[in-house]
């Protein structure tokens, strides 16, 4: 039955998982499992609501209900109208931030807004922040070089000698950044307002402060702050024990102090202090970078202003409005977030969706004065629910939230709902439906999220495969065996994904281009290529996929193929006009195909952009030879062998 206590487990499970989950081997290890586990428990929750009924009677209704639902209309319309609606539906597969995430967290807020007894935030709070605490405990054992895992590509700060920025088990210092800072201030609200364990309260708010401090994210920190200034003032006024100003002041230099004193003894101070300044010039070193991703994002808003480009498609329409300033501060940069939950939710849901979400925080501020106001005993569970949604709120404007944020943001939010109902009926047994429904739900969900990330394993095997290829194993049939079989299983087990389709034909691809009779392997690698195409036919490396395929079919004495790889290429380069890195493999797969001139007016635009691209250089020099112009050549040549200018790294990578 959907009473309190079977919502809370759920609850509490998918916290847990969303905090700590994550599986080392995957393509992306962190929040597609969280993703998934979200899923499994939020569908569930959201078909047995759906499936009881009745649910307005015995919840009753608040604004930030009604706010809910006018989002959920406009993401599932938005959803519907993308510019490539099998991902808004799944997500990305680096992130899987799609509708049925979007379903997971609703589900998980009406959920516990009918509940049997309708709880508030305090069941919730030590599954918020034992889970955070053991991601920042991991946090800073990375912080102190103390991490056995060896992990590929991590997120660094380049200045005071630092590299690696701690990530915990949240994947990105940004996202271990929300979480700390969410947790931090909802524990030092919890102990200025309740005595009860106030100790233990406090000393969690400073791990997870410094655990937030320790991430190097600026964003991180003005929400911790933000949480701070709202929840702990509440908290005191509360009511519960009161506190003189005194006492506030008190309280507070005392945990400013001991924050301070451990991060400086720890050897901290000089790359907080350095991290800081930059705080005060946020449009450079990486902060740089960052406003031209919101250039980016601007740019995609305008081009589809009412519903933007769909949940989750930010990845997929950023190579067409990347700006160059960005490749040359970031150099092969592809972003999956605007990195402002404001300008990416202008992005991919437009201006109805940025409607809705203003919608979503005035209910919030008109259901969190009607919980203070209506219920004087429970205010001390107002207070942590606002701390945790002002730091989230706050942190989110300038970077994401991920996974895990977006669920405490929903966990607080329904919180503060409940606390603001009077009237609604004790809810009942739910009918057998509701139980039967959610328990489908969740084991279809479940199976669904074994099988992806099964095929996501399979997908990084493949692509491990292919690498060893290229870089010289492309000789040995049996790599290119494996390859192939770990490209088939991966599309197999995530025939949504259109990723899983253009690896596919990768594999094809590169067992064909050594075989005496390619033909039968280049078609075969073509259907797949074009599947993936039709599935997302804005993605511009599936067009890039199918120029490969058209260009190695031209060369095995396809008469018609060169015509159909140039098309390819021109569709390819339309997509992503500031992309080196594609247009310069399409200027070779135009110089292959015996089009020197296409090749060189490509490659012309890429240094027109990038005045020191070697590679581009280098066909520019083969298209001139090839059209027997060897002073261009030449010239070529020696801007392409020429030493490259001096650069100065950017301050940090974000």
């Amino acid at each position: 039955m959907l009473t309190s206590a079977a919502v809370l487990l759920c609850v509490r499970i998918a916290l847990a998982l969303t905090i700590l989950i994550f599986v080392p081997g995957l393509r992306e290890g962190f929040e597609p499992p969280k993703a998934a586990a979200l899923r499994a428990c939020g569908l569930g929750l959201l078909a047995a609501v759906v499936a009881g009924g009745n649910w307005k009677r015995r919840a009753g209704v608040t604004a930030l209900d009604v706010a809910v639902g006018f989002w959920l209309v406009i993401e599932i319309a938005s959803a519907v109208f993308s510019a490539a609606p099998i991902v808004s539906l799944v997500g990305e597969p680096l992130q899987r931030e799609g509708l049925l995430t979007s379903l997971s967290l609703v589900g998980i807020y009406a959920a516990l807004r009918v509940a049997g007894t309708r709880p508030g935030l305090e069941p919730l709070v030590g599954w918020i922040l034992a889970p955070a605490a053991i991601a920042s405990l991991y946090a800073l054992a990375q912080a102190a070089g103390w991490d056995p895992i060896r992990w590929l590509d991590p997120a660094t700060y380049l200045e005071a000698g630092v590299r690696l920025r701690p990530f915990g088990t949240l994947g990105h210092p940004n996202l271990m950044g929300v979480v700390a800072a969410c947790g931090a201030s909802l524990a030092l609200a919890r102990a200025a307002a309740v005595s009860r364990r106030r100790t233990l309260f406090a000393a969690l708010a400073v791990l997870l402060a410094l655990a937030t401090l320790a991430t190097l994210s600026r964003g991180a920190w003005l929400g911790l702050a933000a949480g701070l200034l709202v929840g702990v003032p509440l908290a005191l006024r509360s009511g519960v024990e009161p506190r003189s100003a005194r006492q506030m002041l008190l309280a507070a230099a005392v945990f400013m102090v001991v924050v301070g004193g451990v991060a400086i003894a720890s050897g901290w101070g000089v790359r907080l202090a350095l991290r800081a300044r930059e705080m005060l010039s946020p449009l450079e070193g990486s902060g740089s970078s960052r406003l031209e991703i919101w250039r980016a994002a601007w740019a995609a808003w305008q081009a589809r202003p009412w519903l933007g480009h769909g949940p989750d498609a930010f990845d997929l329409v950023f190579p067409r409005f990347q700006t160059a300033a960005y490749w040359r501060t970031e150099w092969g940069g592809l972003v999956l977030h605007a990195h402002s939950i404001y300008l990416h939710t202008l992005a991919t849901r437009g201006a109805l969706g940025f409607l809705a979400g203003a919608g979503l925080l005035a209910s919030l501020a008109i259901t969190a004065f009607r919980a203070w106001r209506r219920a004087p005993a429970s205010r001390h569970e107002v207070a942590p629910a606002l701390a945790v949604i002002a730091t989230a709120l706050v942190a989110g404007a300038v970077g994401a939230l991920g996974i895990a944020g977006a669920l405490l943001v929903a966990v607080a939010g329904a919180s503060l709902s409940n606390l603001a109902v009077d009237g609604a009926e004790e809810a009942s047994p739910a009918p057998r439906r509701a139980r039967v429904a959610g328990v489908v739900a969740g084991l279809v969900a479940t199976a669904f999220a074994v099988a992806d990330l099964t095929g996501a394993a399979a997908l990084r095997s493949a692509e491990d495969w292919l690498a060893l290829a290229r870089t010289g194993g492309g000789e040995d049939p049996d790599i290119r065996r494996w390859a192939l079989a770990a490209a088939d299983q991966s599309a197999r087990l995530s025939p949504l994904d259109d990723v899983t389709f253009r690896t596919q034909s990768e594999a094809l691809l590169a067992n064909a281009v050594v075989s005496p009779a390619p033909l039968p392997a280049l078609e075969a690698a073509e259907h797949a290529a074009r599947h993936a195409l039709e599935m997302v036919p804005g993605r511009a490396v599936n067009h890039e996929q199918l120029a490969r395929v058209k260009a190695a079919e031209a060369l095995a004495g396809d008469p018609e193929a060169a015509g159909a790889a140039h098309r390819a290429v021109e569709r390819m380069a339309e997509l992503a006009p500031r992309n080196a890195l594609l247009l310069v493999e399409g200027a070779r797969l135009e110089h292959m195909i015996g089009r020197p001139g296409d090749a060189r007016r490509l490659a012309g635009g890429v240094v027109a952009l990038y005045p020191h691209d070697r590679d581009a250089w280098l066909v520019i020099a083969e298209a001139a030879r090839a059209e027997g112009d060897s002073l261009a050549a030449r010239e070529a040549f020696r801007q392409a062998t020429a030493p490259p200018p001096r650069v100065v790294a950017p301050a940090g990578r974000y």
